[in-house]
């Protein structure tokens, strides 16, 4: 992917911290949102819009789409290289670009695209973004971020797993709603207890002559879950392809139709020989019971 060479594109030197890290000893898929929220707000700070001036001027930036593509995995106490930059800007909607690379190897692990709604805090409804916005777009830079499945085989009567949770204090941000990356720590787990329920528990995924790893993820948000609302979570395999496969989780208000999130997530699979194809096992388990 081409970086814009822009003095407004934005770059951020951090390391990848113990407690970031899954069973695998690699970073967990929620805490790449993590990184990238985090950026973007030093991003913001550095054109002059701090924490302040949006709690003066009651405005706020809340994520519509998130279009991920995982590269590589990010291992503990590797140092990494966040960059990101404004890319277009329309209206009430603006996308930003996110590069993540590795520094010792200057290898990318990541490629994002994020569209941002700029709300009136009071209203909690869009409100025009500032002019002074179109001043610091970068250039649009974006790549094909590949998050699709090849040769793609929709699932026929797939096995459709349920879970209802309850919205904690601890998933609540500063703004007063769930954060961005917990829905997809709730996607995760609801895919993981997806696998378990079909008899894919982790033990036995641990003892599998393959492995499963994160290829890409779109999340898309349709409105906030709040502190102590009840949220109904449906995983199911929704395609398989030739080396991957992808699964939709769609999350909703307990008790009504309203749609709060929906969240594709594509694997890749890969066996002791290096060939990249879901196992028949696991396929023929996640089919409808």
């Amino acid at each position: 992917m081409n970086i814009p060479n822009s003095p407004y594109v934005y770059t951020w030197r951090f390391k990848a911290r113990t407690y970031e890290l899954d069973v695998n000893g690699v970073v967990k898929p929620a805490v790449y949102l993590n990184y990238m929220e985090e950026v973007a707000t030093q991003a913001s700070a550095a054109l002059g819009w701090d924490f302040n001036w949006y709690a003066t001027n009651k405005r706020l930036w809340v994520a519509r789409k998130h279009v991920i593509r995982i590269l590589d995995t990010i291992g503990r106490g590797e140092e990494l290289e966040a960059v990101t930059w404004i890319a277009d800007s329309r209206r009430v909607q603006s996308n930003r670009e996110y590069v993540i690379r590795r520094i010792s190897d200057e290898q990318p692990v990541l490629h994002a695209r994020t569209n941002w709604v700029f709300l009136n805090e009071e209203t909690m409804r869009p409100e025009r973004i500032p002019a002074d916005v179109d001043h610091f777009i970068a250039g649009v830079g974006e790549a094909d971020l590949d998050t699709g499945v090849n040769e793609a085989i929709n699932v026929e009567k797939a096995f459709v797993y349920t879970e209802n949770r309850r919205v904690e204090y601890h998933e609540v941000d500063s703004a007063g709603h769930v954060n961005n990356a917990v829905y997809v720590t709730w996607a995760e787990e609801s895919i993981h207890n997806m696998l378990s329920a079909c008899g894919w528990t982790p033990d036995h995924l641990k003892a599998a002559d393959f492995q499963m790893r994160s290829h890409a993820r779109e999340i898309e948000y349709f409105r906030s879950a709040m502190y102590d609302e009840s949220v109904q979570i449906t995983t199911r395999l929704a395609q398989i392809g030739k080396d991957r496969a992808a699964w939709i989780t769609e999350m909703y208000k307990l008790g009504t139709e309203e749609l709060l999130v929906k969240d594709i997530c594509v694997r890749t699979f890969t066996d002791a020989a290096g060939s990249r194809s879901i196992p028949d096992e696991m396929l023929l388990s996640l089919k409808e019971q």
